[in-house]
């Protein structure tokens, strides 16, 4: 049996709450999806809210023991998640102890979303690899490591009251027990203890969640123009012979609005993320699994 790991959930929100007042962390020792899990509990406050629950009632009466209508910001945490989500319906392999997988939801104001996904990316690969030699980012939203697949992430909002959350979902390889079988994999495998050895789940959240924080917490502010630049020293995609659906060409950043760039024989032509699929060179760009 999985032996549960020491997250330091104390120390964490102790960093974490003064750029995020309200924070909660939540550790569950096995969940289908950290993402699918936030977005059903807001999904469900808004929904009370709107059949009249108000805030009335006791807490054991209200889902998740929440308060109806929380816009709190939470982290989740999941130790094993059993149904992690990609983009595109694509599923997110994760094993107990060997990956890190979270989702943090919280209300963003923001007139322009345009960009998110790298900025968190950019973010994530600077916490995890502040020299910029090996951590690369591959658009709209995956993290790879000596250009093979280390991680990704999965951004989706929720319309709540007069805002809309944000549930920033994100999954790691930590170790090499994280690997599944050969056939599952198509864009390679790497794992963080490559870059950081014997590094654990809780540690790498830690190191990471400060920046990451920071950057969102920031975002509806600078949006993505303050990332640009930064996301650019990443870009693996840059200068590379990529596939965009039905778009063949070669990479040639992004614009002011985080949207992918590609020089074609038509003249350059611009993507946007979710889309299509994006392939570097010949290989497959879907999620591990």
């Amino acid at each position: 049996m999985q032996e549960h790991q020491n997250w330091g959930a104390e120390a964490l929100w102790q960093d974490l709450e003064p750029l995020l007042p309200g924070l909660s962390i939540e550790v569950l020792a096995r969940v289908e999806s950290t993402n699918a899990t936030l977005v059903e509990r807001v999904r469900r406050d808004e929904g009370a809210a709107a059949s009249g629950g108000g805030g009335g009632g006791r807490a054991g009466d209200r889902p998740y023991g929440r308060r109806q209508h929380d816009l709190h910001p939470c982290l989740l945490i999941a130790e094993h998640q059993t149904h992690g989500r990609g983009r595109q319906g694509r599923s997110w392999h994760s094993t107990a102890g060997a990956s890190l997988t979270f989702s943090l939801s919280l209300p963003l104001e923001i007139a322009d979303w345009s960009g998110l996904s790298l900025v968190v990316g950019a973010a994530i690969a600077e916490a995890l690899d502040p020299d910029g030699r090996r951590l690369g980012l591959k658009w709209p939203n995956d993290l790879w490591l000596d250009e093979r697949k280390l991680g990704g992430i999965l951004i989706e909002t929720v319309p709540a009251g007069s805002s809309r959350m944000a549930v920033i979902g994100v999954g790691l390889n930590v170790s090499d027990r994280a690997k599944v079988a050969e056939s599952q994999l198509n864009t390679g495998f790497a794992c963080l203890q490559e870059l950081l050895p014997d590094i654990t789940p809780p540690q790498a959240l830690a190191r990471l969640a400060p920046v990451l924080v920071k950057a969102l917490a920031a975002f509806p502010r600078e949006g993505f123009g303050a990332w640009r630049e930064r996301f650019a020293a990443r870009d693996l995609l840059q200068g590379k012979a990529i596939t965009a659906g039905a778009l063949e060409g070669t990479g040639a950043g992004v614009n002011e609005r985080g949207e992918l760039l590609i020089d074609t024989a038509q003249g350059r032509q611009t993507v946007s993320g979710g889309e299509v699929s994006v392939r570097l060179g010949g290989a497959s760009a879907g999620a591990q699994g």
